[in-house]
């Protein structure tokens, strides 16, 4: 039992965890990843050019290096926009993005199709483009990372 003890004291406080609010929490690895995206500067979009990219469908991942998700997320997200399996664009924090810290607004953007009528709440954000409108806005560590995995290996 005295063996026990320091496990039982120890599950509660794993079970814990610091979140921001509205946000699930998240599973991170236990390594950190360096928050480069270089690999895949040949993806990287201006913001005003989100809806001029010529696939039919394609995704624009809103990132920034200072961001720990993003940089949990960078190995998985550079390795899908490489695979080759979907069209997956980049777009770094410029002064032309319009944050907003109201969710309602930014979760507003789902069908949009002009940039001045899309908000970003928070980085990660993974935007779905359909015939040149919003089909997807999440913001979400689990979904984002939900989707990474949809492609699998």
């Amino acid at each position: 039992m005295r063996k026990l003890l320091p496990l039982i004291l120890l599950v509660p406080f794993s079970l814990c965890g610091c979140q921001k609010k509205g946000q699930e929490k998240q599973e991170e690895p236990t390594e950190h990843v360096e928050p480069h995206y270089n690999e895949v500067e040949n993806l990287h979009i201006n913001w005003s050019d989100l809806f001029r990219q010529s696939e039919d469908t394609y995704y624009a991942y809103v990132y920034s290096v200072t961001c720990t998700p993003c940089s949990y997320l960078r190995e998985k997200v550079v390795g899908v926009a490489q695979s080759g399996k979907t069209h997956l664009y980049f777009v770094m924090p410029s002064d032309d993005i319009p944050f907003t810290s109201d969710l309602d607004l930014a979760m507003s953007s789902l069908g949009k199709n002009d940039v001045k009528d899309v908000y970003i709440y928070s980085t990660p954000t993974l935007i779905e483009i359909t015939n040149k409108a919003i089909s997807l806005y999440t913001r979400e560590y689990s979904e984002i990372d939900n989707f990474l995995n949809s492609f699998g290996d």
